[in-house]
């Protein structure tokens, strides 16, 4: 029953209704309300959960019948898989070039019709004007290995016009030959590069620059001969990755910005999901530029352009909601928050709904909500399985907490807790510069008893470096939401030096 559930949750609101009016004028007995109907009806209302046959069977027929549940199943199942394949082109579109995904079941469609119309009937007019839309949409669509396949045809159908015509057509199929094992080529570069990315070290990053740098030397290459505009749309993502690995963030800004015009201005490319990523993409870029109003706008952009419930959907309410954090906006924020936390755990994965519980921890701080933010943070969240990121701040933040709240001796205690967990993890010397700083800060004030006036001095230059020092400075859309730096300054009265006292 799973898989039938999955492929009726994957159908639109319009295929729906077809397949209800379909279920309907099909029975033999004219009854609206067959079996095959209420199972169709069963499964596009129980939402995520999933009825067994023994739930289904006794809604349908008030009693266990296992084989007649099988079997309208089964039925049920070739209709539904006929009409997501077959019936794409009813959904009703606008004019913004949503039609990736029907041009792609028509191209597959017209193809299957050339094959009948060619074995049935031999070379006739029919067959070649299937044959020449086939290769039409085929160039527009940039679909490769059928075009090839197609021009193959078009060779062994007309090889009475001569060798010359035969020739053209092999010039032409070489082209597109070409054009296909380059665009796979791209598809594998920019696939290997987000394995490398996510596992490469700071040891690896030059390396991993010089794959970058060479796989696109060596599309740029091979795409100078060749109008393809996937091929293009792969160079631009790899060349996105090369400057966040630079963590030049101003030209990766202006890359995803050409991206947006090869991704709208393209058939062969268009599509909502594409575009919201490339506009999640730019909402990431203006955050760690610092530019949080137009973080804002794109990752509102990013969300006009998803299917709700969605990965790149969350990801771009994400970006909004850390957006408006960082701007203090604390009543957009708890709006936005809701929205994430009402997602469900199946949909976003235990991982990402820890983080959105920490977000509201974060914002409840912001409030000076700080037991409830605590409570929050007593249970053990996924996130504590990344042990030297989100980790290490669900700590330093449960610290902070318990010093707003006056708890000086839970905090030290989390604290040495904390210090313990960081020295005896494998991978100590991984830890951030800011965070080893950050660590250092908490030991002085743990034995001042967080007081502060003993180690003035120190907390000061101490703070100096954690606003000043680049190596130390403060990442945005880091797992560390409230900056360690700002708590300081505002708890234990801290300010910049001015330049004359620093010489002095």
């Amino acid at each position: 029953m799973e898989k039938l559930h999955f492929l009726i949750q994957t159908l639109t609101k319009p295929q729906r209704k077809i397949l209800k009016v379909h279920l309907k004028y099909l029975s033999v007995r004219k009854d609206a309300d067959t079996q095959m109907m209420k199972l169709a009806d069963i499964l596009m209302t129980c939402g995520s959960t999933v009825p067994t046959i023994e739930e289904c069977s006794l809604m349908i027929y008030g009693k266990m019948n296992y084989l007649a549940v099988q079997k309208i199943k089964s039925r049920l199942f070739q209709r539904v898989k006929a009409l997501l394949v077959f019936d794409v082109g009813l959904e009703k579109r606008g004019a913004d070039k949503e039609d990736l995904e029907r041009y792609g079941v028509t191209i597959r469609w017209e193809t299957t019709l050339f094959q009948i119309l060619y074995n049935r009937t031999g070379n006739n007019p029919v067959l070649r004007s299937t044959m020449n839309e086939i290769i039409r949409l085929c160039k527009e669509y940039e679909s490769y290995p059928t075009l090839i396949e197609i021009l193959n045809y078009k060779k062994w159908l007309g090889y009475r016009e001569g060798e010359k015509k035969m020739n053209e057509l092999n010039v032409e199929v070489n082209y597109y030959k070409r054009c296909n094992d380059t665009l796979t080529k791209a598809k594998d570069f920019y696939l290997l590069s987000i394995v490398r990315s996510t596992f490469t070290t700071k040891e690896d990053l030059e390396s991993f620059r010089k794959f970058l740098r060479d796989a696109i030397a060596e599309l740029n290459l091979e795409a100078a001969e060749l109008k393809s505009a996937f091929i293009q749309y792969y160079i631009k993502h790899l060349e996105i990755i090369y400057y966040e690995a630079a963590k030049d963030f101003a030209v990766t800004r202006d890359i995803c910005l050409e991206l947006t015009h090869i991704v709208k201005d393209n058939r062969s490319i268009f599509s909502k999901p594409r575009l919201a990523i490339v506009y999640g993409s730019i909402a990431a870029c203006d955050l760690r530029l610092g530019d949080y109003e137009l973080a804002i706008d794109n990752a509102v952009i990013a969300q006009k352009y998803c299917m709700h419930n969605t990965e790149n959907y969350y990801a771009a309410v994400e970006y909004e909601f850390v957006a408006r954090f960082y701007q203090r906006e604390i009543e957009k924020c708890k709006g936005v928050c809701a929205t994430l936390i009402r997602s469900v755990k199946k949909e976003v994965g235990n991982f990402r709904y820890a983080k959105y519980l920490f977000f509201q921890a974060n914002v409840f701080y912001l409030q000076n909500r700080f037991k409830e933010a605590l409570s929050l943070l007593s249970f053990k969240l996924e996130l504590s399985r990344d042990k030297l990121g989100w980790d290490i701040s669900i700590r330093i933040l449960r610290i902070l907490l318990l010093l707003e709240l006056g708890r000086m001796d839970e905090a030290s205690t989390q604290f040495e807790s904390l210090s313990k967990h960081a020295s005896r993890s494998s991978s100590e010397e991984a830890l951030r510069p800011r965070d080893k700083l950050i660590l250092r800060t908490l030991r002085m004030l743990n034995h001042d008893g967080f007081s502060g006036s003993r180690i003035r001095l120190k907390l000061a230059s101490n703070y100096e470096l954690l606003t000043q020092d680049s190596a130390y400075s403060w990442e945005p859309l880091s797992s560390e939401m409230i900056p360690f730096d700002s708590w300081l300054a505002s708890r234990y009265k801290l300010s910049h030096r001015p330049a004359s006292a620093e010489m002095v």
